[in-house]
């Protein structure tokens, strides 16, 4: 099966999207972003909603493409107590396992409501977010995930 690859007018359309309807359903008073593939939404959704105040959850789950540890791991987070309506953010709910794992953390952390955000959501996900764009079952390459990009010479003029 061929990836699904998203490019940066993707993401914006999607965060832009998210953004409106989170605003008018939700109105969150802090954002939890899961790093690596969440921080990127999570920094843009916090602008978008008046620069709300954003924590941030650094998980390790894949090994490789295809190969993920026994069960992710929260590396580091820097999220202490929240009040009110706080906002999980990610890439894409793919197995629901990170969400699970975040969602577990954050448990004992907010006196308030938690709602999860992500771009993309995998039918197979054990956890559907209450806020996405786009479904789908393929694999999905966004576009921080690209490889390098090579460094262009300046041609000289003759």
């Amino acid at each position: 099966m061929d990836p699904e690859c998203m490019t940066w007018q993707d993401i914006e359309k999607a965060v832009e999207a998210l953004a409106i309807t989170i605003r008018e359903e939700y109105d969150p008073d802090a954002i939890v972003g899961i790093a690596r593939g969440g921080l990127i939404p999570a920094v843009r959704l916090s602008h978008l909603l008046n620069d709300l105040l954003m924590r941030v959850i650094h998980v390790r789950y894949y090994e490789n493409v295809d190969e993920t540890k026994e069960k992710p791991e929260i590396f580091w987070s820097d999220v202490g107590k929240m009040k009110g309506k706080v906002l999980m953010v990610d890439d894409v709910a793919d197995t629901g396992n990170t969400l699970e794992v975040v969602m577990d953390h954050l448990k004992d952390r907010i006196e308030g409501e938690l709602k999860i955000c992500t771009i993309a959501y995998k039918p197979t996900s054990k956890i559907e977010p209450d806020y996405y764009v786009y479904e789908t079952e393929k694999w999905i390459v966004f576009p921080w995930e690209e490889a390098p990009v090579e460094k262009k010479v300046k041609e000289t003029r003759q």
